[in-house]
């Protein structure tokens, strides 16, 4: 019988404790001071690690930033799988994926923020092509395979639930893919517009509103047999 090394695995799991502690903390002050802010002596010091023990887990601040999103998204594709499989009607579960959403951008504004409205910081730090990242093209790729995956993740879970809508009858014969692709633009538009101008709309209150737009485009209706292509 082979004995297990209980010293190697409490090491493992203070190195994973310890990475998710920095990780958590760093996030915190990137949402607070922006990326271009905050310094490693910043996280340093929150932490209450040294900057020599910081760089024992992470390469450099790009490195943990980089982490951040990627936990962020990961965090964003859990949820809104977690949406899909609950039995509710398909636009309930819409409506959960824009209250959701609108939740999750207003958390994590600043973090959504540099992604979205920095794109040449986020090719620098990632090598991320956010054109790519909205179209996710057939040409190479410049994102990194683990952020594809989840984008792809993220875009399919919301695709099904259209199909899922359409196959019930309960959605227009629409093009599932299409109206994922504007779906989510339109997600992303309104929170950008949202943090421009201040409204004084709650989430609720924003879920609802897109919603209704969005399905005036899908809901069934007299004019269209359900089913029918348009």
């Amino acid at each position: 019988m082979v004995k297990k090394d209980l010293r190697r695995e409490r090491e493992l799991l203070r190195v994973s404790e310890n990475r998710k502690f920095i990780l958590e903390t760093a996030e915190s002050i990137f949402a607070r001071k922006g990326y271009r802010q905050t310094t490693m002596d910043d996280i340093a010091e929150e932490t209450q690690f040294s900057k020599a023990t910081l760089y024992r887990y992470f390469r450099s601040k790009s490195d943990i930033f980089s982490e951040v999103i990627l936990n962020t998204f990961q965090e964003a594709r859990s949820e809104l799988q977690k949406i899909q499989k609950r039995q509710n009607s398909t636009e309930t579960k819409l409506r959960e994926v824009i209250r959701y959403m609108l939740s999750y951008y207003r958390c994590k504004e600043n973090i959504t923020r540099i992604f979205f409205v920095e794109p040449t910081l986020m090719q620098k730090i990632m090598k991320i092509d956010i054109s790519d990242h909205v179209a996710l093209s057939g040409k190479e790729q410049t994102i990194p395979k683990d952020y594809v995956e989840i984008v792809i993740a993220i875009r399919q879970t919301i695709t099904e639930i259209i199909e899922e809508g359409i196959n019930s009858g309960d959605f227009r014969a629409v093009d599932p893919h299409e109206a994922c692709t504007v779906f989510s633009s339109l997600l992303r538009g309104y929170h950008f517009q949202w943090t421009t101008i201040n409204d004084d709309y709650s989430v609720e209150e924003s879920a609802k509103l897109l919603l209704d737009y969005f399905l005036i485009g899908i809901l069934t209706s007299k004019k269209c047999e359900k089913g029918e292509r348009i």
